[in-house]
């Protein structure tokens, strides 16, 4: 095992870094000009009613990671906290989906940014792009990210921290202005199940939650935080995580709202198939810099979630090969404590990846059934996070605690795979794909995990993730 004075940066990212490359991981300003986009083709009118009930279902999760967090900080993040109450097997199956969903939309965004996006913003342009730019987005978008990731921690949260707070507020006065503009009649429309059904706002949800994707992506920075103590730096992760949650949803809610009347709220059903339209919508009310606005801060937006979650999941592979669960090579740091070979091997794959489906469905599919996926991957490892949680409050017997440590984890389980359900039944192609590439990657996954979890001492088992410089498993 690497020891602690040749692994990750100490001591370096603040309370304020840690909300940073939260907001980026859920990448709000491209969450606006794609996950709307896509979701208002289900959603369409109730677009808004989706973004609120997913931020809501976010919120009462941020419950579980807030409170698995205070005990733990360390670059394994969930891999870590599931240890913690369900032992060795299910805390590797969850590092192991972490690392998967949060891989797929490092490879799915810049699929539609320059398969969908960049092209119908083109085309209202009245220019064309090479059929095939989208390839040429998706090495851009994770090359970039890549090469900031792999120089350390300092230079990936300063790109963060610039720019994350920017977007959110840029997003929250740009909707304010278009809603007093809009000034619409009916302004509860937007907010009524009945207008499209629940499997309208249930899909439309899908890509709703999966804007929040990396709303603990900064949970495998614990070693990396600034504090004296291992509970005070848990502590901020779980501020962090509260913080940027409040920010991210009323973002993306009230800029959902906005879209939508700004589209037109009868006009939601050709939102979808338009050039650009979120790009539409605010070139209409606040004019071509408002307009232009949105588009660099959309694309910034895209590198900046590579950069978040390329910097998160390969921090969860370094704690698994740390702990000697997978090859070792994945904990070595490179000259800025950086785990390049961890961070170099997920962006090849997600490159591989993004290149292969999207090059098999076309882009807009590609985008669809990847976004699907990566909520099975999320759905399944918070079910084990929640799960973990009520372990520790049975085996702690905190009473005061129940409604935290009890209901809303169960809430939160109910409500990830109703979703999840509503989804994908009845199966049609091609999403159904969504739930083939989450059993591709699960079924090993557990063949694996249950092989190599016999070489876990029993005195490790709940330890996974968190740094032992002297020791070894073995």
């Amino acid at each position: 095992m690497a020891q602690e004075d040749s692994g990750l940066h100490t001591n370096v990212v603040g309370f304020w870094g840690l909300v940073s490359q939260s907001l980026a991981g859920m990448a709000p300003s491209c969450d606006v000009v794609a996950f709307m986009t896509a979701g208002a083709a289900f959603a369409l009118v109730a677009l808004p009613l989706s973004y609120l009930l997913a931020f809501g279902l976010m919120f009462i999760e941020v419950n579980t990671l807030y409170h698995l967090s205070k005990d733990r900080a360390s670059a394994g993040g969930y891999y870590s906290y599931v240890s913690a109450g369900l032992g060795t097997k299910a805390s590797l199956i969850t590092g192991f989906m972490v690392i998967f969903y949060q891989t797929l939309s490092v490879a799915a965004i810049p699929v539609y940014i320059g398969g969908v996006f960049l092209p119908g913003l083109a085309a209202r342009l009245h220019m064309t792009l090479p059929p095939l730019f989208w390839i040429f987005a998706v090495l851009f978008f994770i090359g970039v990210p890549w090469l900031l990731s792999v120089m350390g921690i300092r230079p990936s949260i300063k790109v963060l921290a610039t720019t994350s707070l920017i977007e959110i507020s840029f997003l929250i006065v740009a909707s304010i202005i278009i809603m007093i503009k809009v000034h619409p009649g009916h302004p509860l429309i937007p907010f009524e199940v009945g207008r499209v059904g629940i499997k309208g706002v249930s899909l439309g949800m899908v890509f709703a939650i999966t804007s929040f994707i990396g709303i603990g992506s900064h949970a495998s920075l614990g070693e990396e935080a600034k504090g004296g103590v291992q509970t005070q730096r848990g502590r901020l992760i779980g501020k962090a995580a509260l913080v940027s949650l409040t920010l991210t949803g009323a973002a993306l809610t009230l800029s959902a709202y906005a879209l939508t009347v700004g589209w037109g709220m009868f006009r939601m059903g050709t939102f979808s198939g338009a050039n650009a339209p979120g790009v539409t919508v605010f070139l209409r009310y606040l004019g071509p810099v408002g307009a232009a606005a949105l588009v660099i801060l959309a694309l910034n937006s895209a590198m900046a979630d590579s950069i978040a979650l390329l910097t998160s999941s390969s921090r969860v592979l370094y704690a698994i090969g740390r702990d000697e669960l997978i090859n070792t090579g994945f904990a070595q740091v490179n000259g800025r404590r950086a785990p390049a070979r961890s961070v170099s091997v997920l962006a090849g794959l997600a490159v591989i990846v993004g290149v292969l489906i999207g090059s098999l469905l076309g882009p807009a599919q590609a985008f669809n059934v990847m976004t699907t996926a990566v909520l099975f991957g999320l759905v399944s490892a918070h079910t084990l996070m929640n799960i973990s949680l009520m372990k520790l409050f049975r085996e702690e017997h905190k009473r005061s605690h129940f409604v935290q440590h009890i209901i809303l984890p169960i809430l939160a389980i109910v409500l990830f795979w109703w979703v999840l359900y509503e989804s994908v039944w009845p199966i049609a192609y091609p999403l159904s794909l969504s739930g083939v590439i989450w059993l591709i990657v699960l079924v090993p996954v557990v063949w694996y995990v249950s092989r190599v979890s016999r070489k876990v001492p029993v005195a490790h088992t709940h330890q996974l993730g968190l740094p032992r410089p002297k020791n070894k498993l073995k």
